[in-house]
């Protein structure tokens, strides 16, 4: 979906947005980030496979209780479709926010109340600089084939956000 010089660009737009985003993220209580499922091709605006529709299933049956206040997701089906069995089980809406504009995200999470648990469903190329935006400056290198992974950041301020690291879902290489 990115080119190499997208992501470099994607990085920079994260450094600069860090300092921004991790006083905003502070004000949640905790943000859960997650990758699209599954999808069924490589076409841009890709619907989730049978695989990943099972997926979205499994992500709204471990979050039924968890808690979430708002949900965002970006443009692409995909996210939205992975969204849609959270939003439904919860009885929310779906927010969009583009895939790279980390400053729409920063709008988007300061207008949440302080006590928010909010889902993120992005892309495997987007969330290693949305979590280092978000507080968390550690690498993190998504494969393409991963889509099982749950990240819950927990802001803390004045310090680096702390970052938890699940697995949901049938597993993936």
């Amino acid at each position: 979906m990115f080119s190499t010089q997208g992501f470099a660009r994607a990085m920079a737009a994260a450094a600069v947005m860090a300092a921004t985003l991790a006083t905003t993220a502070a004000a949640q209580q905790a943000v859960i980030v997650v990758r699209h499922a599954e999808k069924v091709d490589q076409s841009e605006d890709a619907a989730l496979s049978l695989d990943g529709q099972r997926r979205a299933k499994a992500l709204a049956e471990l979050l039924r209780t968890a808690g979430v206040t708002h949900i965002i997701a970006t443009e692409f089906r995909r996210t939205q479709d992975t969204a849609a069995p959270v939003a439904a089980a919860l009885g929310l809406t779906v927010d969009r926010v583009p895939a790279r504009d980390f400053a729409a995200l920063a709008a988007k999470l300061h207008g949440f109340e302080p006590d928010a648990i909010v889902l993120i469903v992005g892309h495997s190329n987007t969330i290693p600089p949305m979590l280092a935006t978000l507080g968390w400056p550690n690498q993190l290198d998504l494969k393409d084939p991963e889509y099982d992974n749950v990240f819950v950041l927990t802001p803390r301020p004045g310090q680096r956000a702390a970052l938890v690291r699940l697995k949901y879902g049938k597993r993936t290489p």
